[in-house]
């Protein structure tokens, strides 16, 4: 397995990941937008195919998760952690401090996952979330915190 920085070349087999972990996927066209940006960034964990990725927006010394995913055929095999890692470690060195991010309420697994990395609930953003109907978690790590 190796992590490496998405491109408009692999939207494809990034976006195939999107549509199938989320409910509410974000739009092809939006991804390849971000990919044409120099503040986006886009990892992903690649086998014989990308089995999980991670995107953010990086402002100053912050960076916002967009979206996190794993193919739901490879779930629950440390992928995802694997990936958010390597990409942790690579974004502290890029200078950034604070990751935050929201994450649906029901999410177990994904909850599981951010608090093992060390991020900590901040918030609740009410109805956040339409398909289906779900509160917001906000979570934070200073990049400086343990992983």
């Amino acid at each position: 397995m190796i992590v490496k920085r998405c491109t408009k070349g692999s939207l494809d087999e990034v976006y195939k990941i999107e549509e199938a972990a989320f409910s509410d996927p974000l739009k092809k066209e939006t991804m390849a937008k971000d990919m044409e940006r120099e503040s986006y960034y886009c990892y992903a964990l690649f086998g014989d195919a990308p089995k999980a990725f991670i995107s953010y927006e990086k402002v100053f010394d912050e960076g916002q998760i967009i979206s996190v995913a794993t193919h739901p055929c490879c779930r629950r095999q440390g992928y995802a952690k694997t990936l958010f890692e390597e990409v942790l470690s690579l974004a502290k060195q890029d200078g950034i401090a604070l990751f935050t991010l929201e994450v649906r309420s029901d999410n177990l697994a994904a909850l599981e996952l951010y608090k093992s990395l060390g991020f900590k609930e901040v918030g609740v953003r009410k109805n956040y979330y339409q398909s289906p109907l779900c509160d917001a978690i906000l979570m934070d790590l200073h990049t400086g915190d343990e992983i």
